[in-house]
């Protein structure tokens, strides 16, 4: 992997699970936008790079940031603010 694959695998697996974070917080209109965006950005992805190792990382790093922005919003709406 070079560096341009690394960065656009990063970028790419950041973007995909941010949106897909964002899915499960918000309500249902606005979610459908947030899944196709999720699903041209792996499109995206998948036709720029089609080695099975770089897939692979892909589909782990989005599992990764989504669990951590999920983590992140969480504590946003659940701990009070202190003023």
């Amino acid at each position: 992997m070079g560096l341009k694959e690394t960065l656009w695998t990063m970028a790419a697996s950041l973007v995909t699970g941010l949106v897909l974070a964002l899915f499960a917080v918000i309500q249902s209109p606005y979610n459908a936008l947030t899944s196709l965006i999720g699903v041209g950005v792996v499109i995206m992805y998948f036709r720029k790079f089609g080695r099975t190792r770089s897939r692979v990382t892909f589909v782990i790093f989005s599992i990764l940031y989504y669990l951590l922005s999920v983590f992140m919003i969480a504590v946003y709406q659940f701990v009070p603010a202190q003023t």
